[in-house]
């Protein structure tokens, strides 16, 4: 696993490189500027490049917006309103334990209806621990199944941030279970080349009240809320903004000690050491060494 390293040089990137660069870190870390950075300067390079920021609802592996709908679910709904059931099926996909509905934000349904299946959403429904670690393990082995592809991808936050925030934020299972699960997800795309930039702010609490006085005052209620009233948080007494400084500083810890678990090639980077033009250089120079092509 490289650390934090002297100045080196971009070097080249060829115009057949092929990989996919994980980046991850706290928020406000600099995940999506310097990915958006990486992937300006990769296409500038010549390489194929599809950047994949957070949330995007078609993302390769990661699920946003999709509900997780077991069989008998599934079955009183074609019961009930076999009009709506057959709107609903040509969204659905069989999957493991059931079914899988992408794009439930834009469903034609009666409200009543879709509420009940957005209720069942793979990351903030309804579904237990072992079902939402299921389906995702499954949609990463999915993906690692396919042949790779030419051109280079960039994913911000799907390896360790929305595991953490799902396995400890959400279901306060034991971090065992949780590296566990982030290793199968590093195995199953294993021969697409994966690489893992991660950057770390050391404490976080001075960009925590840097990113709460930039951001809008429901981001803030809804982070507080998220993290110290489910899970880990609630089990440990964490309250307000406090409480969510003390999460993430929990969260920085679990993380790196979770990466030297991760058999693909680290870059961690303490943003707080160094300028920010110095960072964007380590992680070209990273991404030129380790791109195939």
């Amino acid at each position: 696993m490289s650390t934090s390293h002297p100045h080196t040089g971009a070097g080249k990137v060829a115009g057949e490189a092929a990989g996919v660069v994980m980046v991850e870190g706290l928020p406000g870390s600099g995940k999506s500027t310097n990915a958006a950075d990486l992937a300006a300067w990769l296409t500038e390079s010549g390489a194929d490049v599809e950047h994949w920021p957070e949330g995007r609802a078609d993302h390769p592996v990661d699920f946003e917006n999709v509900s997780l709908l077991t069989d008998a679910a599934f079955q009183r709904i074609r019961d009930e309103d076999p009009g709506s059931w057959q709107t609903l099926r040509a969204e659905a996909e069989q999957y493991v334990d059931g079914w899988l509905i992408r794009g439930t934000d834009r469903l034609d349904l009666p409200a009543d209806l879709a509420a009940q299946i957005r209720s069942a959403d793979a990351y903030d429904g309804d579904i237990s621990p072992d079902r939402h670690a299921r389906a995702l393990s499954e949609s990463w082995r999915r993906y690692g199944e396919q042949a790779p592809a030419p051109g280079v991808q960039v994913w911000e936050c799907v390896l360790i941030q929305n595991p953490v925030c799902a396995f400890v934020a959400r279901f306060d299972r034991p971090e065992e279970d949780l590296a566990a699960h982030v290793e199968g997800l590093v195995a199953a795309v294993r021969n697409h080349n994966p690489m893992l930039v991660y950057l770390d702010p050391g404490d976080p609490e001075p960009v925590l009240r840097r990113v709460a006085a930039e951001r809008p005052d429901w981001w803030l209620d809804f982070v507080i809320e998220y993290h110290t009233g489910q899970g880990y948080g609630l089990r440990s007494g964490l309250e307000g903004f406090d409480g969510y400084i003390e999460f993430m500083r929990m969260r920085r810890s679990l993380e790196l000690d979770l990466l030297p678990r991760l058999d693909l090639p680290t870059l961690v980077i303490r943003t707080d050491e160094e300028p920010a033009p110095a960072t964007r250089e380590r992680i070209r120079a990273f991404a030129a060494q380790h791109l195939a092509g």
